[in-house]
């Protein structure tokens, strides 16, 4: 069986996602309208992830990308995302340049939500990555860039995370 995902977070990139789920392979850029991009679910590391939070208004939406992947990854994918502690899996609608798809994303508990953290300059940056490998649009990157970052206190995950971002450099094309 496979599935659909939307990712729009850490896991746009696909030398990200195929480290979490190797046979991730990429369908489109797509839209996630009613929600926008938030960088306020409170993470297990103190820190701020990405959230597609509903908004209900038609002119907001998430830019992300569909990818498919075998249904067997889903468990991994499940455990790298935190499902039960702080994000659900959410069943939804999105847009691509072929009309709706049905795909699964991610999206962070109600109870999970806070205003007032900051992600670490890593994680902002993969996000960033990833919007640029995508070429989504200036002014949606330019919301990215403006996000202001903290500093990971925890230096081993730092550079495990700064290696990732340099491999992210190096490949052009790995799906």
């Amino acid at each position: 069986m496979t599935l659909r995902y939307f990712a729009y977070g850490s896991n746009l990139h696909p030398v990200r996602l195929k480290e979490r789920t190797p046979s991730c392979r990429l369908i489109s850029v797509a839209k996630l309208f009613e929600h926008r991009l938030c960088f306020h679910k409170k993470s297990r590391d103190g820190s701020a992830k990405a959230n597609a939070f509903y908004t209900g208004r038609p002119a907001d939406h998430v830019m992300g990308v569909i990818y498919e992947m075998d249904g067997s990854d889903k468990g991994l994918l499940d455990e790298f995302e935190g499902l039960g502690n702080g994000y659900l899996d959410k069943k939804t609608i999105v847009e691509n340049n072929t009309g709706s798809q049905t795909v699964f994303t991610y999206v962070a508990e109600e109870n999970y939500i806070s205003d007032s953290l900051n992600p670490f300059i890593w994680y902002k940056e993969l996000v960033l990555r990833g919007a640029r490998f995508h070429q989504f649009p200036e002014d949606y990157i330019n919301q990215i860039v403006e996000v202001d970052p903290i500093q990971d206190p925890d230096d081993k995950r730092n550079q495990k995370n700064r290696y990732l971002l340099e491999k992210m450099g190096t490949k052009k094309q790995i799906l």
